[in-house]
């Protein structure tokens, strides 16, 4: 299965149940993209957060490389959301999600 993934450029609402749809999330009180916020792209509903490799923070890991496009963006290694009961796994390449 794969699902095109819908950039936000403004906060996704928080009852916002379009799967796949993702915004960029900033530092706070400065520039930078730090992660992203997305609607778990099976369908469930479930909101989720990823880090970027690059952005600070506490939390060492788990943090994923973005290769920059914001429209049609790429993540590495894939997204396993184990903490949701979907447990959906898959990837985000060149703006589709294409599970595992």
């Amino acid at each position: 299965m794969s699902i095109k993934a819908t950039h936000f450029a403004e906060d996704i609402d928080l009852d916002c149940d379009i799967a796949g749809a993702f915004q960029f999330t900033g530092y706070y009180g400065r520039e930078g993209t730090s992660g992203m916020s997305f609607v778990c792209p099976c369908g469930c509903g479930n909101k989720c957060y990823i880090k970027f490799e690059d952005s600070e923070g506490a939390a060492a890991a788990p943090r994923w490389n973005w290769d920059g496009n914001k429209e049609n963006p790429t993540l590495t290694p894939s997204v396993f959301n184990t903490g949701l009961p979907c447990k959906w796994h898959g990837w985000l390449q060149n703006g589709e999600w294409v599970s595992v």
